[in-house]
């Protein structure tokens, strides 16, 4: 990546589809948004999430207590699953907080930033707002710009991981084109019970362990050495979590 400043010459458009919870995405600049500051507002705005995407560097933690598996749709990148019906996070609490010693993606943590290309094609990255998201405000929280217009260091910190996250979504992108280009990534179906009855969760990709041990010793020693097999196994482990979403269900109507 070559530049991911706050501030740019010439004006970023906001991407054609708006990314996943981003209601709307500005450039930052001093001279529309000096005034506004960014605090905790904790994530209610991800209630309505069932899954949430997971880079790749994440698996490890976050599958100790997330679900994590790969969208049905190419190019099947990764998601971490909150909930099993559509509109329903299992993990936001009813004021609002995460569940307590679950993992939280960085997706998340990152709002309400985003880096967005300055043009199609270009290397330049632009750093963008969320000016509708809960946890911009004019009166509560860290302020973004110094009264010079310079970035507060809470504002480079926050650059600083939007570029961390942006930088883990390449990575993942490419691990899940070689997984997938060595026929790993296959659709799954998993039965988990759910009040006495088996309950099937579908509609998503996985890695196929058959495919996994079919695989020559040489593309699987390519695989640790990328440290590719720490994912995929972060994956499978993590897919027992689909009978603790299950149980946290309603029970079924009569």
């Amino acid at each position: 990546m070559s530049d991911t400043r706050p501030m740019v010459d010439g004006v970023a458009s906001a991407p054609p589809a708006l990314p996943p919870l981003y209601r709307s995405l500005e450039p930052l600049t001093p001279e529309r948004h000096g005034a506004l500051r960014v605090r905790d507002a904790g994530y209610a705005f991800a209630a309505a999430a069932n899954a949430v995407p997971l880079a790749a560097d994440e698996f490890p933690a976050a599958a100790r207590t997330l679900p994590i598996v790969f969208g049905a749709q190419a190019p099947h990148l990764p998601v971490a699953l909150t909930g099993l019906a559509a509109g329903s996070n299992l993990y936001v609490q009813a004021d609002g907080t995460w569940r307590p010693g679950a993992y939280i993606p960085a997706y998340l943590r990152r709002m309400p930033f985003f880096l967005v290309r300055a043009a199609p094609g270009s290397e330049q990255l632009v750093l963008c707002l969320d000016t509708r998201a809960p946890q911009v405000s004019g009166t509560e929280g860290e302020p973004l710009f110094t009264e010079e217009g310079k970035p507060t260091p809470q504002l480079e910190q926050a650059l600083a991981f939007t570029r961390m996250v942006e930088e883990g979504i390449l990575r993942t992108r490419a691990i899940t084109e070689g997984l997938n280009g060595l026929g790993l990534l296959k659709a799954a179906q998993v039965e988990v019970p759910h009040h006495g009855k088996p309950l099937r969760i579908d509609g998503f990709f996985a890695v196929d362990r058959s495919a996994l041990m079919a695989l020559p010793a040489g593309q699987l020693a390519e695989l640790r050495d990328k440290g590719w097999l720490e994912v995929v196994y972060a994956h499978l482990f993590s897919l027992g979590s689909l009978a603790d979403l299950a149980r946290d269900l309603a029970a079924p109507a009569a």
